[in-house]
């Protein structure tokens, strides 16, 4: 190989490294947001039932 191709594939290798801790790093991200997500629609839910009681109390 030449130096020009060696020199291509190291940045090439270099910047596929760098995409993919990117890439891992936003999926973590995603999985953190999906689960707070989660929880927060577990909770809205909650508070939808306690309203309804409250409604159903005082019809």
């Amino acid at each position: 190989m030449s130096d020009d191709t060696t020199a291509l594939v190291l940045a090439l290798a270099t910047e596929n490294a760098e995409l993919r801790a990117a890439l891992a790093e936003a999926q973590e991200l995603l999985i953190e947001t999906a689960v707070d997500a989660g929880e927060m629609h577990a909770e809205n839910e909650a508070l939808r039932a306690q309203i309804a009681a409250f409604q159903g109390g005082r019809i």
